[in-house]
C-alpha cells in the first residue's frame, strides 16, 4: 500500500478544461490542443512536482484501489455558519472525473503503477476545509 498527503492547495485547472482551437501557421490548419503556458499545463507540472517525493522505487503489479480525498481552501464568499461545519462537499468546477485523469496521468507518468487501467476501484471525494490538502491512498488488491 501507499499512503501520504499532498499538503498543497489541490488544482483546479484540468487538461480537458483547457483545449482550446489553435491554428498551425505552417499550413494554416486549424486543430484542438493546448497552449504551452495553459493553467492546466502549470498545474500538472505542479502535481508532479508535489507527487516525486511519494514515487514507488517499483511501479505497483496488478488490480489496484485508488482513494483520493480532496480538501480545497474556503471560499472566501463562504459563510461562518457552513465553515463552522469543519467541512463541506464541493459541488463546484473541476468536475471530479477530469480532476482525476489529470491526477493518475501524473502518477502513471511518474511510474506509481504501469497503466491506469489497473485501477479497478476508486473512490473519490472533494470537500471545502480549513486545511487544503490531497489524500492518496493506493491499495494492492490481495485475491
Amino acid at each position: 500500500m501507499i499512503e501520504f498527503v499532498l499538503h498543497c492547495e489541490p488544482p483546479k485547472h484540468t487538461a480537458q478544461g483547457s483545449s482550446t482551437i489553435l491554428k498551425n501557421f505552417k499550413t494554416g490548419e486549424f486543430f484542438i490542443g493546448k497552449k504551452s503556458n495553459s493553467k492546466a499545463i502549470q498545474d500538472k507540472n505542479y502535481l508532479l512536482a508535489m507527487l516525486l517525493p511519494h514515487q514507488p522505487k517499483t511501479p505497483l503489479q496488478g488490480a489496484l484501489k485508488l482513494e483520493i480525498d480532496i480538501y480545497y481552501s474556503w471560499r472566501k464568499s463562504e459563510t461562518k455558519k457552513n465553515r463552522a461545519k469543519g467541512t463541506m462537499p464541493v459541488i463546484t468546477k473541476p468536475d471530479l472525473d477530469n480532476w482525476v485523469k489529470q491526477f493518475n496521468d501524473c502518477l502513471t507518468r511518474l511510474a506509481f503503477w504501469k497503466d491506469d487501467a489497473q485501477v479497478f476501484d476508486m473512490h473519490l471525494t472533494k470537500f471545502y476545509t480549513d486545511k487544503p490538502m490531497i489524500h492518496v491512498r493506493i491499495t494492492e488488491f490481495n485475491s
